[in-house]
């Protein structure tokens, strides 16, 4: 006999799961363990549970931290968010596959490799493709990470109109 686990677990209009087999009081106390565990972690600066690439900014959020930008240079064509957190680079965002021979056997060359080995990144022919959202600390580290060789996250990454985001 199997388990049709759709009848027993739905979604709610706030997108959490629920069970609807579960007690409300039970209930509570596992979301209030659940939200207390969050604010512990993103105290001690690891927001696990907290969305990289937030469909909407926070209220009091400057307009401009939620802007858009790109990274076309080398064969690259990158999308990214500048977050408090860091940079996120986004899903689908294509980059260069080959090292340039001045980071071969560097951190940088390193960092690309395990990247890849992780599955944030997917080789596609001569190109790599980021298969979800990725934080990095900064937007140098994300521009390294597409475009294959030493970059300045600061000045490689621009808005749709090519306007540089600089601090």
């Amino acid at each position: 006999m199997s388990l049709d686990l759709d009848v027993r677990v739905t979604m709610d209009a706030f997108c959490r799961w629920r069970c609807p087999h579960t007690p409300a009081p039970l209930e509570a106390d596992c979301r209030e363990v659940f939200e207390t565990g969050q604010i512990l972690l993103a105290t001690l600066g690891h927001p696990l549970f907290a969305a990289l690439s937030p469909a909407d900014p926070p209220a009091g959020t400057p307009a401009r931290a939620a802007e858009l930008f790109f990274c076309r240079s080398g064969g690259a064509a990158g999308q990214g968010l500048y977050t408090s957190e860091g940079f996120v680079v986004l899903a689908g965002s294509v980059g260069r596959l080959a090292h340039v021979p001045s980071i071969q056997g560097t951190s940088d060359a390193s960092f690309r490799d395990k990247l890849l080995r992780d599955g944030v990144m997917v080789a596609e022919g001569d190109t790599v493709k980021f298969t979800r959202d990725h934080l990095f600390r900064s937007p140098s580290m994300a521009a390294v990470a597409l475009l294959g060789r030493t970059a300045n996250g600061w000045l490689e990454w621009k808005t749709e109109g090519g306007k540089r985001w600089m601090r």
